[in-house]
C-alpha cells in the first residue's frame, strides 16, 4: 500500500465524501475522486479539532497532518531495487502486441542486459517463479494489469544468475477471453507468401487460470532467380532457380497451460506443448540442370512440458519447478549423384529446481535475506548420419546437479537512523555446478545497491562466471555440406565449398569476469520521464566459439582448418568450435523512457495521478518494517495481517510512509487500475517514447599466442556480418488514443569493416531501419460498434517492417558488392507488410 500524508484540515471533507482515514497505526481503504475533490476545495476553518485521544500520536508527526492509504496491486515485487521502466494498462495497450511474446518482442531494447549474453529476461508473474516461458508465452496483453522491467541485480532475489533483466508480468485477478487471430503478409518485393491462424483461450478467476492456444502457419519458398542477384559467375547465375533463400514450411502448434490456486499463498501450475515444423529447401541443379534441383526435407517435433508449485512458509518463500522436453529431427537431402543422406537426431532435456528465499535475521539496518536453489538438469542427444555406405552415430549425455545462493545485507537504511545518505545493501551470490562430462564449474559475484533518493539509484556489480561448453560443441558427430556459397578474402571471389561442422571434445571452460555499473534516475521536474545509464566491462578466457569467418587473420592462426587447390582457390573449411584465448569488451549504454497518458475522464481514471511506464507506481519502494506493520491499533490490540503471496508485501507492509507537510492537495503514487483510486481508462490516450544509445569502448580477441591481437572495432571480424558497430541507436514510441494506436521503432547502426583480403578493405556501411505499425480496437470505439456489432471485441492492424526497404550495403575497396553481400542474400525479404486480425469474444 502506498501512503500519502495530507493536512488534517481536510479530514471533514474527506469524511464526509466517504473516505476512509488513518492515523499512523490505524488501517485505512482507498478514497475516491469525490474526496480529491473534497480535499482539494475544502477551507482549512471547516475542520474540528483534533481529539485529545489521538494528540500523543500525531505529535509523532505533525499537527498538520493526516495519513491516507491506497492499495498497491496484488503481485508487484517487493524491493529495494527500484524498477527501471513500469507499464501500465494504457501503456501496454499502446503496444498492439496480441500475446506476451510480441509484447516482449516490442520491450527488448528496454529488456536487454548489459552483459552481451543476450538472452530472454528472467520472468514472473505476479512476483512469482513460473515453470518456464512457455507457460506464459500466449498470455494476451488484454490480461495484464502492468508490467515492470528490473535491472539483472534483482534475479538473484528469486534464485537465479544476475546475468538478464527481470520482467514481472501482473496479471488481472478476473478475465476471461476467446480469440481468433489472422495474419497474412507478403514483402513488396514479392516471391512468398505467409499466412497464420491463431485460435486462443484464456480465463483467470479465484482459483487460477487457463491457457489453450493453438496455430498453424504456412509459408512459400523464396528462389534466387526471384531477386535482383548479379553473378559473376554464369554456372552460378544458371542455377539460380534452383536454389532457395528462404524455404516452404508449415509449422503446427498446440498448448496449454493450467495454473490453480491450492489455498490463499499456494500455487500449483503446468503446462504442455507441442510442435511440429514441415520445411523443403533446393540447394541448387544436379548437374547443372536448373529444372532438377536438389531437395532438402526436414521435419522437426517437440515435445515441451513443466510443472511447479510455489507458495510460502511463514514469512519464507518457495518454489519447486520441473521440465521435460522431447526434440526429435529427421532430414534428408540430395547429393550430385542422386543418393539421399539422412540425419536424425534426438534430444532430451529435463531437470528440476527447489527454491526457498526470506528475512535470515533482523540486521543493523534491516532484515537480511537469503535466497537458495538446488537444481538438476539432463540432456540426452542421439544422432545418425547416414551417407551413402557411411553410418556415423553420436551418442551424448551429460547430468548437471547445482547450488545457487545469494545474501542481501542492508547496511545503511535511515529508517534505522543509520546514515543519513539514502539507503545502501550489498548482495552476495555463489554458486557451484558440476557437469558430469566436464569438470566442476564454480561462480561468484557482489553488488552493491545504493538508493541515494527516492527519484535516484546506483548499482555497481562484479560476477566471476564459469561455464562449460555445450554438450554438442563437444561431441557432436562430424557433418559434412557440400555446395556452401562463400566469400573467399584471399581471393576476392565467392566461390562454392564444403564445410564441415560437429563437436570438437579438447575444448575448455570459459572464464568470464563482468564489472558493471548503473544509475537510474527518476527526472522529478518531468513526471513520466526515467534517465539511465550503464557501464559494462568483461573479459572472457577461453570463449568457446563457433569456427569465425575466414579472414586472413583468422586463416593464419588455423591454417589445418582450410583446404586449398594448388591454384589457392578455397575448397572446404572444417568449422567445428574452438576456444579463444581471451575476449574483453566494454560499452557505455544510456537512454531515456518517457510516457504520460492524457486525455482522461475523471469517470475512467479517477482522477489520480496514477502512473505508467513514466512512473513507478510504488514498485520498488521499500516495505515497512516489521515494527510498524505491528504496531497497536487504537485500543492496544496488535493488528496480525494475513500470509502474502510470494513477491507480495502483506497488507499491514505494504505501505511506505512518506512525509509531506501541510499542503491542500495529495499525489497518487499507483495502486489499482487506471490510477490511484481504480476503475480501467477506457478513454483519453497515452504517448510513449524511448531511446537507448550503446557506445562500444572495446572489442577485442586474440586467438593464442603468436597471433596479432583482432581488434573487431577498427578492421578485425570473426563473422560474416563484418566486425563490431561502434554505435547502436534504437528509438520506440507510440500514440494510443481512443481506439486508435500508431508505433514507429528505429535502429541505426554505424557500420564497420574488415581489413585486408584480395580486393582490400571490406566496408561494411551504416544502416537505419524503421518499422511502423497502425492498429484499431474497435472495442473502444463504441459508437462504431453499436453500428457494427460484428466489430465488437475486434482489432485490426497493419505493419510494415523496413519502411524504407533499407539493406547494409557492403563495399570492396573498389565499390564493388560481392556477391555474397548482395542485399538478395544478406536480406531477402526487404521490406515486408503484415495484416492482422484479432477477434475477442
Amino acid at each position: 500500500m502506498n501512503i500519502i500524508r495530507l493536512p488534517i484540515s481536510a479530514r471533514a471533507a474527506l469524511l464526509a465524501a466517504g473516505a476512509s482515514l488513518a492515523l499512523p497505526a490505524m488501517a485505512a481503504a482507498p478514497i475516491g475522486p469525490a474526496a480529491a475533490s473534497a480535499v482539494a476545495e475544502q477551507p482549512a476553518e471547516a475542520a474540528p479539532p483534533a481529539s485529545a485521544d489521538n494528540e500523543s500520536e500525531e505529535d509523532e508527526y505533525s499537527e498538520d497532518e493526516i495519513i491516507v492509504t491506497a492499495p498497491r496491486l496484488a503481485g508487484q515485487l517487493a524491493t529495494d531495487i527500484r524498477a527501471e521502466a513500469e507499464l501500465d494498462e494504457a501503456a501496454i495497450a499502446s503496444y498492439g502486441a496480441s500475446s506476451i511474446e510480441e509484447l516482449l518482442d516490442a520491450l527488448e531494447p528496454q529488456t536487454r542486459s548489459g552483459r552481451g549474453r543476450g538472452g530472454r529476461p528472467v520472468i514472473l508473474v505476479n512476483g512469482r517463479r513460473i515453470s518456464g516461458f512457455g507457460a506464459v508465452r500466449n498470455i494476451p496483453p488484454e490480461a495484464i494489469a502492468k508490467v515492470e522491467i528490473f535491472p539483472e541485480e534483482v534475479a538473484l532475489e528469486y534464485g537465479y544468475a544476475a546475468t538478464e533483466r527481470v520482467v514481472n508480468f501482473v496479471l488481472k485477478p478476473d478475465f476471461r477471453q476467446i480469440s481468433v487471430e489472422a495474419e497474412a503478409g507478403i514483402p513488396t518485393q514479392g516471391g512468398q507468401f505467409k499466412n497464420e491462424l491463431e485460435p486462443a483461450f484464456m480465463a483467470i478467476g479465484d482459483n487460477g487460470r487457463l491457457n489453450l492456444n493453438a496455430s498453424w502457419e504456412h509459408q512459400t519458398m523464396l528462389l534466387e532467380s526471384e531477386r535482383d542477384l548479379v553473378y559473376d559467375d554464369p554456372v552460378l547465375a544458371a542455377g539460380a532457380p534452383a536454389r532457395s533463400l528462404a524455404p516452404a514450411s508449415d509449422q503446427y502448434v498446440i498448448d496449454g497451460t493450467l495454473v490453480r490456486n491450492i489455498d490463499k499463498v499456494t500455487e500449483a501450475s503446468v503446462s504442455l506443448r507441442f510442435d511440429q515444423n514441415d520445411s523443403l529447401s533446393l540447394l541448387g541443379p544436379r548437374n547443372g540442370n536448373p529444372d532438377d534441383p536438389r531437395r532438402r526435407d526436414s521435419r522437426s517435433q517437440n515435445w515441451t512440458s513443466s510443472a511447479s508449485v510455489n507458495g510460502m512458509l511463514g514469512d519464507w518463500r518457495w518454489s519447486v519447478t520441473g521440465n521435460y522436453a522431447d526434440a526429435d529431427q529427421r532430414t534428408f537431402t540430395e547429393q550430385e549423384s542422386g543418393t539421399r543422406d539422412r540425419f536424425d537426431s534426438s534430444q532430451q532435456s529435463f531437470g528440476t529446481k527447489a527454491n526457498i528465499s526470506g528475512s535470515v535475521v533482523e540486521g543493523w539496518a534491516g532484515p537480511i535475506r537469503s535466497s537458495i536453489t538446488g537444481g538438476y538438469s539432463g540432456q540426452r542427444f542421439d544422432s545418425r548420419t547416414e551417407r551413402g555406405l557411411d553410418i556415423v552415430t553420436t551418442e551424448l549425455a551429460r547430468d548437471t546437479p547445482s547450488v545457487f545462493g545469494s545474501l542481501t545485507v542492508p547496511l545503511l537504511d535511515p529508517e534505522y537512523d543509520i546514515g543519513n545518505i539514502g539507503r545502501l545493501s550489498l548482495t552476495l551470490n555463489a554458486q557451484a555446478e558440476r557437469p558430469s562430462d566436464f569438470s566442476a564449474l564454480t561462480s561468484w559475484g557482489a553488488t552493491l545497491n545504493w538508493g541515494v533518493t527516492d527519484n535516484l539509484s546506483l548499482l555497481t556489480s562484479f560476477s566471476s562466471d564459469e561455464a562449460a561448453p555445450s554438450m554438442t560443441q563437444l561431441g557432436a558427430a562430424p557433418l559434412r555440406t557440400e555446395g556452401v556459397t562463400y566469400y573467399d578474402f584471399r581471393t576476392g571471389q565467392t566461390v562454392l565449398i564444403d564445410t564441415i561442422s560437429g563437436g570438437n571434445p579438447f575444448l575448455l571452460a570459459e572464464q568470464r569476469r563482468d564489472l558493471k555499473v548503473g544509475l537510474n534516475w527518476e527526472v522529478p521536474m518531468v513526471e513520466g520521464l526515467r534517465f539511465s545509464i550503464n557501464y559494462n566491462r568483461n573479459q572472457s578466457n577461453d570463449t568457446a566459439n563457433n569456427f569465425p569467418l575466414l579472414t586472413p587473420e583468422i586463416e593464419a592462426a588455423f591454417p589445418d582448418r582450410v583446404i586449398r587447390d594448388d591454384d589457392g582457390t578455397l575448397l572446404a573449411i572444417d568449422q567445428r568450435p574452438v576456444n579463444f584465448e581471451r575476449a574483453t569488451n566494454s560499452q557505455i549504454r544510456w537512454g531515456f523512457n518517457f510516457g504520460k497518458s492524457f486525455g482522461q475522464s475523471e469517470a475512467g481514471s479517477g482522477g489520480g495521478r496514477g502512473r505508467g511506464e513514466g512512473g513507478r507506481s510504488g514498485a520498488g519502494d521499500r516495505p515497512r518494517r516489521d515494527a510498524d506493520a505491528a504496531a497497536p491499533r487504537e485500543g492496544g490490540e496488535a493488528a496480525t495481517p494475513p500470509p502474502a503471496a510470494e513477491g507480495q508485501r502483506p497488507p499491514a507492509e505494504a505501505g511506505e510512509q512518506r512525509r509531506g507537510r501541510g499542503g491542500g492537495g495529495f499525489r497518487g503514487r499507483g495502486g489499482g487500475r487506471g490510477g490511484m483510486f481504480g476503475g480501467r481508462q477506457q478513454q483519453g490516450g497515452r504517448w510513449q517514447v524511448s531511446l537507448y544509445h550503446t557506445i562500444k569502448l572495446t572489442d577485442k580477441i586474440l586467438i593464442g599466442p603468436g597471433v596479432p591481437e583482432l581488434d573487431l572495432l577498427n578492421g578485425s571480424a570473426t563473422g560474416s556480418g563484418g566486425g563490431t558497430n561502434r554505435h547502436l541507436l534504437e528509438l520506440d514510441g507510440g500514440l494510443f488514443y481512443k481506439g486508435f494506436g500508431t508505433r514507429v521503432s528505429a535502429k541505426y547502426d554505424s557500420g564497420s569493416r574488415i581489413v585486408g583480403g584480395a580486393n582490400g578493405d571490406l566496408k561494411f556501411h551504416d544502416l537505419a531501419t524503421f518499422n511502423l505499425r497502425f492498429f484499431a480496437d474497435f472495442n473502444q470505439m463504441p459508437k462504431l460498434t453499436d453500428d457494427l456489432p460484428f466489430l465488437k471485441g475486434s482489432r485490426l492492424r497493419l505493419s510494415v517492417n523496413n519502411l524504407f526497404d533499407a539493406q547494409r550495403k557492403v563495399t570492396d575497396a573498389s565499390g564493388v558488392v560481392p556477391l555474397n553481400y548482395q542485399p538478395g542474400y544478406t536480406d531477402p525479404l526487404g521490406r515486408y507488410v503484415e495484416l492482422e486480425w484479432r477477434k475477442a469474444f
